[in-house]
């Protein structure tokens, strides 16, 4: 039976690259109508218990979840474990291999660009990540210093896949990931499928993996047309169609703060009742 309210499967904290804390963050949904919130930062389950804790009394379902950038030849793509049992060694043993990553991946980032005239500091990035760092907060201390106009400038002329100060960090691959949220219990979903170029491509494969979901509803350039087509593609897969707000507490690509709220995608509630299905089909195996 899926729960009234509103669903969001796909959020951030400052324990990765949002701005707000798991409390505020929970605040914020509740106060919106979401009821079932998956709380998805990169590479790290930490703020999942504050969530919880702030959910206790809001009346509020937090799905523990994690969002991987996993590799592929010449793009990445991202999954999200959602249902993880975030207490699972193998999963935490293989987030500080991932957070280790993204460490010297930005430390990488910072020497190239003072090479490049446009230095920051590495201290002032660690303390805009405040968790596990990101490129966002690379671009954050661009910004900060005055070499760019905008976070979207940061990435397009100096930090983005194809840019001069680009470094790749270690990944998983999508295979590997499907894996881990499935050894920690969890299930796993294809997120925001139209943002990397010949993701699509890779769907029968990923299938073929154990994927248990594709993210056909978002806030960004997802407009109905596109929603559906994606819609009728997880039925022909027999994949259970999710979204998310994917909420970071600031403005992205040029869209207003309110564009991406918790809350502000509209999903069908019973998703969530058919991933945790598929999980259970899984687990009586």
């Amino acid at each position: 039976m899926a729960v009234p309210g509103k669903v969001d499967l796909h959020t951030h904290t400052i324990c990765s690259d949002g701005r707000l804390t798991p409390s505020e963050l929970v605040a914020l949904a509740a106060e919106r109508g979401v009821r079932r919130l998956a709380i998805t930062d990169h590479d790290t389950t930490a703020g999942v218990e504050e969530a919880r804790r702030a959910a206790s009394t809001l009346g509020v379902e937090i799905i523990p979840g994690i969002e991987f950038g996993t590799d592929i030849p010449g793009n990445e793509i991202h999954m999200l474990g959602l249902f993880l049992d975030v207490g699972d060694a193998r999963l935490q043993a293989e987030l500080d291999r991932l957070r280790a990553g993204r460490v010297d991946r930005a430390r990488g980032m910072v020497a190239r660009l003072a090479t490049l005239g446009a230095p920051i500091s590495w201290e002032r990035v660690q303390e805009i990540a405040q968790g596990s760092i990101g490129r966002p907060h690379v671009a954050q201390a661009l910004l900060e210093a005055g070499h760019v106009g905008s976070i979207t400038e940061a990435f397009d002329r100096f930090i983005g896949r194809s840019g001069p100060a680009y470094v790749e960090r270690a990944k998983l691959t999508p295979e590997d990931a499907i894996a881990l949220a499935h050894a920690c219990g969890g299930v796993a979903v294809l997120a925001h499928p139209l943002e990397g170029v010949g993701v699509l491509h890779l769907l029968d494969g990923l299938v073929a993996a154990g994927l248990d979901g594709i993210e056909c509803y978002y806030y960004r350039e997802y407009g109905p047309g596109k929603t559906e087509e994606l819609a009728a593609l997880a039925r022909r897969h027999g994949l259970v169609a999710t979204g998310g707000s994917d909420f970071h507490g600031f403005t992205m690509s040029g869209l207003s703060s309110a564009s991406n709220a918790p809350g502000s995608v509209a999903i069908p509630p019973e998703c969530v009742d058919e991933l945790l299905e598929r999980r259970a089909r899984r687990a009586a195996r």
